[in-house]
């Protein structure tokens, strides 16, 4: 990190399950860093209780809602929900870049966040969670967009289709190393220093 930001990622355990999730407040600096440790700790409370997803997005964006409010900050959010020892997951996003899996070798598929982002208007949250089997071996990798916004010296943006790429190239790595490469090859693609927060969760399925 160079800057204070907006940007927090979280891997949790609960009762027979584990979520992941990323979190991007809008704009940078000690403000959208405070907003964060706010929403931070209400997910942290939401997920302790179990609570399905599509649920905890309708919940967090009433709290910021009723706490925050204002237009000055907004919020994009993904997260899953991996089944432990059933390898199911449950995945739910707002107006966040897609997470995707990824089999070693293979085509990563992506998981499109199918509600708003969060922070804006009240009713958010009613999209149906997206339900998705899981293979020995498959990972789920969820990131901010810090790794999609970067523009190379052409002032070409690497976008989702860029990260997906990396992600197929780094797939067969081992996961430290699989999250290293996609993160060097962010930074050998970008023209200059970072100018955003970056998040990046992985999980392999044993």
């Amino acid at each position: 990190m160079r800057t204070i930001g907006g940007d927090f990622g979280l891997v949790s355990p609960g009762d027979g399950h584990l979520n992941l999730l990323v979190c991007d407040v809008s704009g940078h600096g000690i403000g959208s860093a405070l907003v964060a440790n706010r929403i931070y700790t209400e997910t942290m409370s939401l997920l302790q209780t179990g609570i399905p997803l599509g649920e905890m997005l309708r919940e967090l964006n009433r709290f910021f809602l009723q706490t925050i409010g204002g237009t000055v900050f907004m919020f994009t959010l993904a997260a899953a929900r991996i089944t432990l020892g059933a390898r199911k997951m449950v995945f739910a996003g707002a107006g966040h870049p897609p997470g995707m899996i990824v089999s070693p070798g293979q085509e990563p598929r992506q998981l499109e966040s199918l509600n708003m982002v969060l922070g804006a208007l009240p009713n958010v949250g009613n999209e149906p969670d997206i339900e998705v089997d899981l293979e020995p071996g498959d990972r789920v990798i969820l990131y901010t967009d810090g790794l999609t916004e970067v523009f190379d010296v052409n002032g070409e943006m690497l976008g989702v289709e860029g990260v997906q790429k990396f992600v197929r190239e780094t797939s067969d790595l081992p996961l430290a190393e699989m999250k290293t490469g996609i993160l060097e090859r962010v930074a050998a693609w970008r023209d200059g220093p970072p100018a955003d927060d970056v998040s990046l969760v992985l999980l392999e399925v044993l």
